[in-house]
Parts: C-alpha cells; structure tokens; sequence
C-alpha cells in the first residue's frame, strides 16, 4: 500500500520556527504596540459611545501596516529559504527523505501562517479592549484585518517568488525591490525621454503601474472620514484583494519553479539559466533608460514641451546600455573580465534602443502627425499656461482641430523651448483620451505669430468667455469665499524715490461682490466684453486693457460634507462697459489703461 503523500513536515518546521521565531515575535510585538497600545489610551478622550476617530484611526494604522508587510514579506522568505542560498546547505536540505514539494510547502506555511495569527490575535485583542465599551465597531476592526492579511500574503507570495529566481541571499531583496518598481521606472523613464524629443508628447498616467503592487496599492487605498455622521469609506479593498490573488498565484509558480531549481544554483545571480538573458537585457535597458534620464536633466535641461536632440538621447542611452550589459555580465560570470567574447550581445542591445529612438524621430508610428477626426471627438479641452477651456460645441471643436493641424504643418517653427504654452486634451466618444502640447512662436520678424492669432480665437469663443465668469458654483453669501479687486498702478519706492510698478488690492463686500457679478461680470460676458485670454499682447492690448483684475472665489460644501471650489478671475478691458461703469459708480479707484500708465510691453 503506498504511503500517503505529505505535504507539511513537522521536524522542519520546529526547526526554522526555532531558528527564526524573533522575526515572528518582533512583528507581533509592532501590532501590538501600534494597535491596542496607542488606540487603547484614545478611549479616554471619548464620552458619546461608538466613535468613528477610533475606527478611522484603526483603517489607517490598517493601511501603514500593508507597507510594513512588504518588508516583514521579504525577510520571511530570506528567513525561510535560506538554505537554498549556500552551496553545502542547500546540499544536505536536498538530501533529505523529503520531497520537494513538502520542502517548499514546509518552508512557505512556516512563513507565513504566524505572520495571519499574530493578525488575528492583534485583532481579538483589540476587540476585547474597544469594542465592549462601544468605542471602536466591529467593521473597522474586520477591515483592519483584511487589510494586514492580504498585505501579507501578497508581499510575503511575491517575496518567495522572487526567492526561486536567485541565488544569492543578498541579492534576493534588491529582485524583489527592482520588481516592485519595475514597470513604473521603465514606463516612466521612457516616457521622459521621448518627450524631451517627440513633437507634442504629452507624459499622461502610466499604463502600466499595475505591475508594481506597491505603488498601484499607494495609488488606489483610500479613506474618507465624516465626523459628524460617524462613518467612513475604505476604497482600495478590492485592488488589494486582486494583487492577494496574484501573491497566491506566485507562491503556485514559486512552487513550480523550486521543483526544477537545481542545486548548482547557489551563490548563483540568477539561480534559473533561461532567466540569465532576461536578466542582462532587463539591467542594461533599465540602466539606458535611467542613466539617459539623468543625465539630460542634468546637463542639457531639456524641458517638457521642447523637441531635444534625439541624437544625444541616443549617445547617452548607449552609454548607459554599456554600463547596464557589461555589470550584469559581471554578476552573471562572477569575474571583472567580462570584456572579451561578449560584445554581440551588448550590439544587438544597441540597435535595439537605435531602434526606439528612430521609430519616434522619424514618426513611424504616425504618433506627431496624429489627430482624431471631428465625429471621434465628444469634447476637447485646450489649456494655456494661464487658463483653460473645454469645448463641446461642434463648432469649437471643429475649430480646435484645424489650430492642431496647422501646428503640425508648422512642426519646424513650433520645435522652440519658451514659446507660449498651447495643449489640447481630446475625450474620445469610446472613452478614451488623447493628449498633446506644443509651444507656440511667439512672434514673427514684424508681427505676432498667426498661430497664436488663431489660438486666441479659439480660447475667445462665446462659450469659452462665457465660462469663465460663469461658474457650477452659484454667488452668493454663502459661496463666496475671497472677494476684492487686484489694482496695479506706479508707487514710488520710499528709500530710492524710484517708481515701481506694483498691485494692491481693494477688498469687496459680499453685497459688494455679488452686486458687481450680476451688474457688470455676467452682462459683459454675455456680450464679450469681459473674460479674454490674450496671447499676444501687442499695442491694441495695452491702449484697451486696464491693470485690473476682479477676483471672486467660490467655495461649496454639499451635504455629505464635500467642499468643491470655483474661481472667478478676469481681466477688465474698454470693453467690460457694465465693469466699468460698476467701478466708478461704487469705488473710488482711478481707472487708466496700461498705456495711459505709460506701460506699452511686457517689460
């Protein structure tokens, strides 16, 4: 009769418990100093029975400890399987009547199943403590512990993931951190670099940050308390209980791959041989990338919006690829004399980051010369360094489209660093967005650019004025927040006797402040008169713009307690008759355009 098939051996698991229970022990010992220990002395403080402070205090102690689990994760699983890392160790563990499956199994339970009981001991304990006396609910203490537990898991199924792909115990926690980040860094860097020399590009939210759990976790846990209604909301749960399933769904590859892990491996970079290209390539692109990011920002200061030099990209990519490839060689081959007999591998490196930075200058993809058609887009919103507008009407939108294509026929004389700051974000009927910005010249040899000419227009529709006097947000007594009127005139310095030109303000009623929306604001708007985005300010602007500027702050709170805000912040011209009538009539301030000041330029 054949024996049954084991897949937990006590003996072992006495014997790492013995040897490493001090890890186990100092994590118990942080719960509960963290936990009841500063929860317990709060109840003093509280009079009126259940209490969301101590709830809210509980969820947020709940999401700190998911980052001390990835920590408590990773030194488990150096704990546990620290055999595999040293050659006679790992010998004599595999000379064991054991099978490989219950070593594995041994080792991961041991790991991990004190870590879950010192969870649920820290939360029994806080519950007899809080909750007879109504000071903390059950709920909160049920969420604190589904947040704690599936930290652990995933962390700790992740940690001894990556403990199968090494060899070498102190390069295990520098594989676990790399792929923690992994995705983000290499996303992220390669966006920074194509945007320093890919006309238009825009670096949106990464698309691929769910790769790396901790910052994905960052990311999505969240907690918002009221006070007064004494309740709470935990968002970020169900993310959490995705990378939980994943952390399983490694400990099952970890599995797989520690049955085929030879002994031969220990001391070893990379203990799985099909691993060790991948592991080259993966250092030498990531030090590319990151050594390329650096130094640009370093020493050629390209800034965003501004088309570089890809050639100079390129230079420092492979100069980065050479220190990335031929370190990792050195690891792999445990020698510095790596410099003979390898050089294939780094060319082919090389011309595959030729490759990237040629699809991108060269617009293979088409991604420069790309615009949606017209009945693809459901809005647009098109910002400038001072304000923004979103457009919806199929006019505007028409019109927002033809100012993209004009800038993409005139991709050479918008290449520039410190033009006027033009982008559009386009939302798509399918949902999705498109994002892109340019910088605009400035001015040409006699008169302003007519690029910036027909921007303009396009920021100075009706809606678009109309929008920024208009707000969701109603004035009245109860919204307004700040309220006054910003006045710039020449001063004379007290000490030079020099004159400067300054602002000061001249604060508004709330009367005062509602009485000047609906007389002058809202009619001027409505009739253009008030609300203009000017990008070029040439002699026009400064005979009919005044140094004034009216500024109406808005605040609101609904009834859940959630405060939004609006900002009403125009400048007067000629043509804000209503304004300026409102002004005169209720002020005594002296109205003067910047010419009649004397002021004719930006300078």
């Amino acid at each position: 009769m054949k024996s049954k098939i084991s897949f937990f051996n006590r003996g072992i698991s006495r014997n790492l418990f013995r040897r490493f229970w001090p890890l186990w022990a100092a994590y118990l010992a942080l719960l509960l100093l963290l936990v009841p220990g500063t929860q317990s002395p709060l109840t003093e403080s509280i009079r009126d029975g259940a209490d969301i402070y101590l709830d809210a205090n509980l969820i947020e102690l709940g999401m700190a400890l998911v980052y001390v689990s990835a920590l408590v994760g990773v030194a488990a699983a150096m704990a546990m399987y620290h055999y595999l890392y040293q050659a006679r160790s790992c010998g004599m563990m595999n000379t064991l009547p054991v099978r490989r499956e219950t070593m594995f199994c041994t080792a991961y339970l041991t790991g991990l199943v004190p870590l879950l009981l010192a969870d649920l001991f820290t939360m029994l304990l806080t519950a007899l403590l809080l909750c007879p006396g109504g000071y903390a609910s059950f709920r909160a203490l049920l969420d604190w512990l589904a947040l704690v537990v599936m930290g652990n898991v995933t962390f700790y199924g992740f940690a001894v993931f990556c403990a199968m792909l090494t060899g070498s115990l102190l390069i295990l926690p520098v594989v676990y951190v790399l792929l923690n980040f992994a995705a983000v860094v290499y996303e992220g860097t390669a966006r920074a670099l194509l945007q320093t020399f890919v006309f238009g590009m825009v670096n949106l939210d990464l698309s691929f940050d769910f790769l790396s759990p901790v910052v994905q976790i960052a990311q999505k846990l969240d907690l918002e308390s009221d006070y007064q209604k004494h309740v709470y909301t935990l968002t970020g749960l169900d993310t959490l209980a995705v990378y939980c399933a994943a952390g399983l769904a490694l400990s099952i590859a970890a599995l797989l791959l520690y049955r085929r892990r030879r002994m031969e491996s220990a001391t070893d970079v990379v203990a799985i041989p099909a691993l060790k290209p991948v592991f080259k390539y993966c250092l030498s692109f990531g030090t590319a990338l990151v050594f390329a990011v650096f130094m640009n920002t370093m020493f050629f200061s390209l800034e965003s919006g501004r088309s570089g030099n890809p050639w100079i990209v390129l230079i420092l990519l492979l100069i980065g690829a050479f220190l990335g490839y031929f370190a990792a060689e050195m690891l792999l081959q445990k020698t510095l004399r790596v410099f003979r007999g390898h050089w294939r591998g780094f060319f082919a490196a090389c011309a595959v980051l030729a490759l990237f930075v040629g699809v991108f200058e060269f617009d293979l993809t088409g991604y420069e010369r790309r615009v949606p058609e017209a009945e693809q887009v459901e809005s647009v919103e098109v910002r400038t360094a001072a304000d923004g507008v979103d457009l919806a009407d199929p006019a505007e939108i028409a019109a927002a489209l033809e100012l993209h294509r004009a800038i993409i026929s005139r991709k050479a004389d918008c290449d520039i660093d410190n033009g006027a700051l033009v982008s559009f974000r386009y939302l798509l009927k399918n949902g999705r967005e498109m994002a892109r910005s340019y910088q605009l010249p400035t001015e040409t040899a006699t008169e302003p650019d007519p690029l910036l000419r027909q921007a303009e227009a396009l920021l100075n529709s009706p809606s678009a004025i109309l929008s920024r006097v208009q707000k969701p947000i109603p004035v009245d007594r109860r919204t307004i927040n700040i309220s006054r009127l910003e006045l710039g005139d020449w001063h004379e310095d007290e000490e030079t006797d020099e004159p400067y030109f300054a602002y000061s303000g001249y604060e508004l009623s709330e009367e005062e402040a509602m009485s000047l929306y609906r007389e002058g604001l809202l009619p001027d708007a409505e009739n253009g008169g008030i609300g203009r985005e000017h990008l070029v300010k040439d002699a026009d602007y400064y005979e009919n713009a005044y140094p004034i500027e009216v500024r109406i702050d808005l605040r609101q709170e609904d009834a859940d307690g959630h405060r939004s805000y609006s900002y009403i912040n125009v400048e007067v011209e000629r043509d804000s008759v209503n304004t300026l009538r409102w002004i005169e009539e209720h002020t005594d301030l002296k109205l003067r355009t910047y010419a009649e000041l004397g002021i004719t330029d930006a300078g």
